[in-house]
Formats: C-alpha cells, structure tokens, sequence
C-alpha cells in the first residue's frame, strides 16, 4: 500500500492531530496503517494515550518491536532522516513503501526539503491549513508547487468566528476541487491530548472526529489497498464536510 504525506502549511494547524485520528480511523475501517513520526518534537504519542517519552521503534531497525496502538503501528522516521540516510534506504529499496500496509508520514511544516525527498513516492499528498491569515499568505506558493497527487484539508474551520468563516468560503472557492475536505474545530482535539487519551475514546462523538473519519473514507478510495503509487483520481473528490 502507498504513502500518504500530510504536512501543515504553517505550524500550529494541528497536522499531528489529523494524522493520529485519521491513521486509527483506517485501521478501525480494517486497513493496515502505519504512522511515519517525522517531527522533530513530535506529540504524535499523546494523540495515542502514550506518554511523551516513549520511544517509538526506527524506520530502519531491521526488526523492531512494533509498537501498535489502536490498530496502528508508529514507527519513528525523524531519526533516519536527521541522520541523512533516508536518501540512501529509498534509493537502495532497503526503506520502500510496497506491500501491504498504508504509511501515514507526519512531516513538520518546515521540512520542505524533506516534504519534497518523499514526495515522489506518495500516492497522495496532503497539505493541511487552518482559516488563518499566515496560511492564507502561503496558499500562491502552495498551490504553484503543487502535483497532480496534491490535496488540501482545511482544518480548525469555525462558522462562528468572523475572520475563520470569511477565510474559509475563500479557500474553498480557490481550491475547488483540491479541498479534499473540512475539519471542524473542536475543543475536544485539544482535550483528548492534553488528558493523554485518544480522540476516540475521550470524544467518540466529536464534530472533529466525525470528519477525520469521513475524510478516512475518502484516502481509502483514493489509495486502495495493493495499489501502487498513482494518480490520485481522474474526476474530482466528494469532499468530507463542508459544515464548519
């Protein structure tokens, strides 16, 4: 199964977040989902109802003692990087993304160059933003490095917040058909990780949950099991929500 890149277009828009609950969605739906923990701060283990400190297997340990949580493996793949051997481990095969399993990469909003090293191996790549004028600014930019697998997800939208509501019909009318979805902002997201519970078992019922787990539906589709990287889709994408 394929690589899914996901990267914030500015820090803060809660990238992390996105992926955790999206990669447990999938592999509540029966998909089997690895999480690439690509930050080098990462609190993609609180998302998980780990503590902080605990160390996550490496991408290139040649056999690990998975770490499963909620049906997702989470493999450490900063490590790997910051070292400089992950253009080595593609080119060698020794690191692929063949096979069977769903890789979701959490890359940090300022990893361009690595961002850019991976994407060729992406079936799909996700640039997340929130209604705020820093990712307004960095919208031209995105859009001209854009690919035919490149796929935008607002999150953090607030219909009742001025600025988030007027920010939010403006990227949807400038994207199209690119805004693979909307996230709603909600409290609960905040919550579940500062209490060190995941989203699902702290707010199962949450509006952020609900489209995380549509958006869920949307990336199997377009990444069906066994297929290697491609083209995302030929017609365009029924967007997760568009109520904010």
């Amino acid at each position: 199964m394929p690589l899914v890149l996901v990267q914030g277009l500015r820090g803060g828009v809660g990238t992390t977040s996105l992926v955790a609950n999206l990669a447990i969605g999938l592999a509540q739906a029966g998909l089997p989902v690895t999480v690439l923990d690509m930050a080098a701060r990462s609190t993609m283990a609180l998302h998980f109802g780990l503590q902080p400190t605990d160390r996550l297997p490496p991408l290139d340990e040649a056999r690990p003692n998975d770490l499963v949580v909620h049906g997702v493996t989470l493999r450490d793949a900063y490590t790997v990087a910051d070292r400089g051997d992950l253009t080595y481990g593609l080119a060698s095969g020794e690191i692929s993304f063949d096979g069977d399993m769903l890789y979701l990469a959490d890359v940090g909003s300022a990893d361009m160059g690595l961002f850019e090293q991976l994407r060729p191996y992406a079936a799909l790549d996700m640039l997340v933003l929130a209604p705020s004028g820093e990712c307004l600014a960095s919208l031209p930019e995105a859009l001209d490095a854009a690919g035919p697998n490149t796929r935008f997800v607002l999150n953090k939208a607030d219909d009742t917040r001025k600025l988030a509501r007027h920010a939010s019909v403006f990227v949807r009318e400038l994207l199209g058909e690119k805004l693979l979805a909307t996230i709603r902002s909600d409290e609960a997201v905040v919550e579940s990780a500062a209490m060190i519970h995941p989203l699902v078992r702290h707010a199962p019922v949450s509006a952020a949950l609900h489209d995380i787990s549509a958006l869920g539906q949307l990336v199997g589709a377009m990444v069906p099991l066994g297929h290697a990287a491609s083209p995302v889709a030929h017609e365009p994408p029924r967007q997760a929500s568009q109520a904010a």
